[in-house]
């Protein structure tokens, strides 16, 4: 008898071992069927979450992109823009050196360059003798009196914008009567 006592004991101490597995088991069980509508619904939530964050996150990736490509687009139109209203500016400016070139009026020619550079936002403008090549008059006085270190053609009809590195060159002549009597050369830096 006492085997069998001890065959019970080891039945039941089984039993209790595996009780609180199988109770877990069969209430978590219960607790889905009863409630398996809210579980399914809990799910959906969680990966239509986990969906729209996925989604937010491309959206906002894209709209960078996107943002940083009209960024671009905009900013070389708008220097493209700013370098013609300067080649408008220097045609213009052209004029009054040609009038004050033919007075032989340095002064007011020097008053004039001063009053564009500071006015038009330009690093450097000069003025050149199209016959030697030497500067006239410059904004930046140190280049007066010497070569002009660049190349220029005596056939200009029209201004020419020429595009080095970051900078911009806009080289107008100025026309007399017969001939031309100067070349306006304006300089700027591209931002």
């Amino acid at each position: 008898m006492s085997t069998e006592r001890k065959k019970d004991s080891d039945k039941k101490s089984e039993s209790t071992e595996e009780t609180p597995k199988m109770e877990f088991e069969v209430k978590l069980a219960l607790f889905l069927k009863k409630n398996l509508i809210s579980v399914i619904l809990f799910i959906a939530l969680i990966l239509s979450s986990i969906w729209f964050m996925a989604k937010i996150n491309s959206n906002s990736n894209n709209f960078e992109n996107v943002k940083t490509q009209i960024i671009l687009k905009y900013e070389t139109e708008i220097d493209s823009l700013q370098v013609k209203h300067l080649e408008f500016a220097s045609k213009v400016f052209s004029w009054s050196i040609r009038s004050e070139l033919l007075r032989n009026n340095t002064e007011n020619l020097n008053q004039l360059l001063t009053v564009f550079v500071k006015e038009s936002e330009t690093d450097l403008v000069q003025i050149i003798n199209p016959e030697d090549k030497m500067v006239l008059l410059s904004s930046d006085k140190k280049y007066e009196g010497l070569q002009y270190s660049g190349t220029l053609n005596n056939e200009l009809n029209n201004s020419v914008v020429l595009r080095e590195d970051s900078n911009v060159k806009i080289i107008t002549p100025v026309m007399g009567f017969n001939s031309m009597i100067g070349i306006l050369i304006v300089e700027t830096r591209e931002e």
